[in-house]
């Protein structure tokens, strides 16, 4: 503990002992005005009455100014604790040098009962006082001794007022009085250190928690708007990359842009792990649970990752039976594609194998590969943000986002995640899902089987005179747009995103189809421009932004008011499907 907290720390404990004594002293005001009282009512009779009424008075005066002191002079805003302590300890004080001024005025004329009654008193007003004054020893002090003082004083000058028996046991009840004083004082304080301490280390721990939060605000913060001021130019690139033909390019051109369009896509691979990590973080990722084929995952990553595998020599195996499963079988894919891209990235040769079995009726998922295996001493670390292992950083071509995103799904799914590697020789990832699985039945069809053409059919049919209305305020991608959906069937609206311009145009269109807007136009969002054509014609438009921000907050308003998202960078040809898919819905 540094020294500023030392300081600090004893500051707090002088102050808990004032507030602690101050608290004694007001409940004991009461015993030190009914103290007095009844002991001069007790031996009026046979005390003198002129030193009777000195010591009232005397007394008087003193349990007057020790009220003063701890309920009027300590109020003061600008006084120290050490003061405050220090006028309440003179109150104190006051008081029971009134005691033992007591002993020398008054007890030596009375007879032996009432020097044994003024002896009782005396002793009770130090037990009674013993707990509260007991925790700080100059008050303690300055409570007890002059009664102890004065009482020795006046029970040793000859002739003896008490035979031996009685001076030996106040000579021990002294003792004992001051040790447990002592006693009561250390626990006191050491308890109330380790209140104190407690007490900063909760508050340093919150502070520290609380600055993570901030620092992750921060992250997320600046993630979000990098990513917004990166996705808009690389949007259009993406739109002016679909325009070229290739046929009409010269073979050497076309090598080169065949190379500028694999360097995009490793960047709209980065944007899309981005986009997951914000979409996971501000909880909105779909959770669907409903049966499936394991065939229809398999054959969507084998469509997927195997020719990314072809293109390192590698082999990519799927070792499986299929079964059916009642879970999400979007997050698996997403959960699934990562390791699988991962076990392909660090691969150099040999193979990969994902294996599916069962364990408790439920999906269990194990990826194996050769590649170059991790030191033991960095399992702990690979599922941090932006992690790559510093001698495999030239086999990486993304941001270190994907194990990330794997440990989000799994907690997601509420999926066990282990891993085992050994470096030179791979790394297996194991999963096991709470996702259940079941036989399929005998000559039962397969679940999409035949669906893929009547989907087909169902789309076609559907894009036959479909109206859809474009918002977007840069005219070349506009361009794009409408070259690109008018080339699939669809009759394109341009409409003004004014919201008065916009009225009069709503007047003379008999309906809209869907709606296709990017989300920061000119004077506007699209999401009040969609608003408001869904309010003009009474119905939920099906509609799509398209967007480059991806903060939570956004995310989960698009989610809440029933619109579909693209975020950028993206072709105008997986617009197009986008388009379809929403209106097949």
């Amino acid at each position: 503990m540094n020294t500023f907290s030392i300081q600090n720390n004893e500051a707090l404990l002088l102050e808990e002992k004032y507030q602690f004594l101050e608290t004694a002293s007001k409940t004991n005001t009461a015993g030190t005005i009914i103290g007095p009282l009844l002991t001069g009512a007790l031996v009026f009779q046979d005390a003198p009455l002129d030193r009777l009424v000195i010591w009232l008075l005397i007394m008087a005066i003193c349990v007057g100014f020790r009220a003063y002191m701890v309920f009027s002079k300590n109020q003061g805003q600008n006084l120290s604790t050490k003061k405050k302590i220090f006028n309440l300890t003179v109150g104190v004080f006051s008081v029971t040098a009134c005691w033992g001024l007591g002993w020398l005025i008054v007890a030596p004329i009375l007879p032996f009962n009432l020097q044994c009654l003024y002896l009782l008193m005396s002793s009770t007003a130090i037990f009674v006082g013993l707990y509260g004054y007991s925790i700080h020893r100059p008050t303690f002090l300055c409570f007890a001794l002059p009664i102890f003082i004065c009482q020795f004083i006046a029970s040793l000058i000859p002739p003896l007022m008490f035979p031996w028996p009685i001076l030996l046991g106040e000579f021990a009840f002294s003792i004992y009085a001051i040790k447990m004083a002592s006693y009561f004082s250390n626990s006191w304080i050491k308890t109330v250190s380790l209140q104190i301490q407690n007490q900063s280390l909760n508050k340093a721990l919150e502070n520290e928690r609380n600055t993570a939060i901030e620092a992750n605000v921060a992250k997320s913060k600046f993630i979000a708007t990098a990513s917004h001021d990166l996705r808009q130019p690389l949007h259009a690139v993406n739109i002016y990359l679909d325009l070229f033909d290739l046929n009409k390019l010269p073979s050497k051109e076309r090598v080169n842009f065949l190379q500028i369009r694999k360097s995009i896509q490793t960047l709209n691979s980065m944007f899309k792990s981005l986009l997951d990590l914000s979409k996971l973080d501000a909880g909105s990722a779909d959770q669907l649970e409903k049966p499936f084929e394991l065939l229809e995952l398999v054959s969507f990553l084998s469509n997927t990752y195997t020719p990314i595998a072809k293109s390192k020599n590698l082999v990519l195996h799927f070792d499986f039976l299929n079964i059916g499963i009642n879970g999400d079988k979007l997050l698996l894919q997403q959960l699934l594609g990562n390791l699988i891209s991962n076990a392909i990235q660090y691969t150099a040769t040999g193979s990969a194998l994902v294996r599916f079995t069962s364990h408790n009726n439920c999906l269990q998922v194990m990826i194996e590969d050769t590649g170059c295996g991790i030191n033991s001493d960095l399992l702990d670390k690979i599922f941090d943000e932006f992690f790559r292992v510093d001698g495999t950083r030239n086999m990486h071509d993304g941001l270190g986002l994907g194990l990330s995103i794997v440990k989000r799904l799994c907690k997601l799914s509420d999926t066990e995640i282990s891993v085992k590697s050994t470096p030179g020789s791979g790394t297996t990832f194991s999963l096991q899902t709470r996702y259940p699985v079941f036989n399929l039945a005998d000559g039962a069809e397969p679940f999409l089987k035949g669906a893929s053409y009547k989907n087909t059919q169902q789309q076609d049919s559907l894009i036959e005179a479909k109206s859809i209305a474009v918002f977007e305020d840069d005219h070349t991608i506009f361009d794009a747009y409408k070259q690109a959906l008018t080339q699939n069937g669809f009759a394109v609206l341009s409409l003004s995103e004014k919201s008065k311009e916009l009225t009069n145009q709503l007047a003379s269109i008999n309906h809209i189809d869907c709606i296709l807007s990017d989300y920061r136009l000119e004077t506007t969002t699209g999401d009040l421009v969609i608003q408001q054509l869904r309010e003009s014609f009474g119905i939920d438009i099906p509609a799509i932004i398209i967007t480059a921000d991806t903060s939570p907050q956004h995310i989960q308003l698009f989610k809440e008011l029933n619109i579909e998202v693209l975020y950028k960078p993206i072709g105008y040809s997986e617009i197009v499907e986008a388009i379809k898919l929403l209106l097949n819905k």
